[in-house]
């Protein structure tokens, strides 16, 4: 019985797999680009719309700008008093928020399908219709600041991960915080979040995502009336400055009285989907090997076996345009030195850069990744969110759809060759999180 259970689930897993979220798509004379995913397991719909504008994009001397903006998008148009829209979706039965990052700004509401044509009339009212005063900017600016001391400044992991990403990037602005430095965030103006608005929220540079109990017929219906007359802006095309080569490791290390254990982090420069996409691949599949929290060979090596850390894992994230990180993060245990850490995972990763993969851990491996996908079409949030962050950072849609299909095809050769190219010393920036008796 367990064996057929087996068999079933695998038989509904390869259907799920060939029919991946079957995206549907279409753009508006407006160049407004809409994407639809549709789901009818209940009545209700993800609606997102994502901006192809983030930390970026920023001006030099103005970071924080896309971050602030985000906050002020919410402070009412020439329909909507302050609050008003987040008062409206909530009173509707829904749910909402948004994000910036390097890449990108997004909103989204969920809420009954009923209510779509509310927040896309809503969406497009703000889109070009935002009403801002130096009063209200004057508060948000305090309110960002505030989330800023709280999240980075005293947040000692947060602050250490910020100094290891600005001297991991000598020249691409992924070297900016997406919150921003304080003392820029201090000097913005209300002109310069205006200009910066105008430029930038524009259809053209938008991607409407829905995922949930709706048509691309229905909704493109809505988003002509309600997009449909607003006119283009003048965007230029993203290029941002490159990363030259990079000579020496880096070394940064942060003293806190507002920490109570010590932490080792490392980070590495390595592609990004768009720069080497069958290395960034690879590297996906290898981060799972590898840093995976509780499974990753990185946990069996620093917890299980030698007892070094409490914890120990790695990361990568694919998105983005140029170079992106490959993370390693472990917790020492009491009375073992970061110093004694950092000198055996050097030693460590000469063994990985010579590791022999095994081929059968290597299919659990990738089954797991694409699983994990699959039963993501089960979250109307999953699906926005994946097709959003995606297409806003240089996927096609051709290439979401296939990612299962391309992960399945890591051979332990692709690992064999690229793996040693992430362990670069000349790459990478080690940080020390040490606690200071107080």
């Amino acid at each position: 019985m367990r064996f057929l259970f087996i068999l079933i689930l695998l038989f509904f897993i390869e259907a799920a797999e060939a029919n991946f979220f079957k995206p549907q798509h279409h753009t508006l004379d407006n160049r407004l680009e809409i994407i639809v995913l549709e789901n009818n397991r209940v009545p209700a719909v993800a609606h997102s719309i994502w901006y192809k504008v983030g930390s970026a994009d920023e001006p030099n001397g103005k970071s924080g700008i896309a971050h602030f903006l985000e906050h002020l998008m919410f402070k009412g148009t020439d329909k909507l008093k302050p609050g008003e829209f987040s008062q409206i979706v909530s009173i509707n039965g829904g749910k909402e928020n948004a994000f910036t990052s390097k890449n990108y700004t997004g909103y989204f509401q969920l809420i009954h399908k009923s209510k779509l044509e509310l927040v896309m009339s809503l969406e497009a009212d703000r889109m070009k219709n935002i009403k801002l005063t130096e009063d209200e900017f004057k508060n948000e600016k305090k309110v960002v600041l505030e989330e800023r001391y709280s999240r980075v400044d005293n947040n000692p992991s947060a602050l250490l991960s910020e100094q290891i990403n600005a001297a991991l990037y000598m020249n691409h602005p992924y070297r900016k915080p997406i919150i921003g430095w304080e003392h820029e965030i201090k000097n913005l103006n209300l002109d310069d979040v205006l200009k910066f608005y105008k430029k930038y929220y524009a259809p053209n540079n938008a991607i409407i995502v829905i995922c949930g109990d709706i048509n691309l017929d229905e909704v493109v219906k809505l988003a002509k009336k309600y997009f449909g007359k607003i006119k283009p802006s003048k965007i230029e095309k993203r290029i941002w400055t490159n990363e030259p080569t990079q000579h020496a490791p880096r070394k940064v290390t942060l003293k806190s009285q507002d920490t109570a254990i010590p932490i080792f982090k490392r980070h590495y420069l390595v592609p990004t989907y768009t720069k080497s996409k069958k290395e960034s691949l690879t590297l996906e599949v290898f981060s799972e090997i590898f840093g995976n929290p509780s499974t990753g060979i990185l946990f069996e090596e620093f917890v299980k076996n030698k007892k070094l850390a409490i914890s120990a894992s790695a990361f990568y994230y694919p998105d983005g345009f140029g170079d992106t990180s490959f993370t390693i993060s472990i917790i020492p245990k009491k009375n073992v030195s970061l110093e004694e850490i950092e000198l055996h995972l050097n030693e460590y990763l000469d063994q990985i850069r010579k590791l022999v993969f095994n081929k059968e851990e290597l299919e659990k491996v990738k089954k797991r990744l694409v699983n994990n996908t699959i039963f993501a079409q089960d979250s109307l949030y999953m699906g926005m969110r994946i097709f959003g962050s995606s297409l806003t950072t240089g996927y096609s849609l051709k290439e979401i759809t296939a990612w299962p299909k391309d992960i399945s095809k890591i051979s332990t050769n692709d690992l064999q060759n690229f793996v040693p190219n992430i362990f670069n010393s000349n790459k990478s920036v080690t940080g020390y999180l040490l606690p200071i008796k107080k």
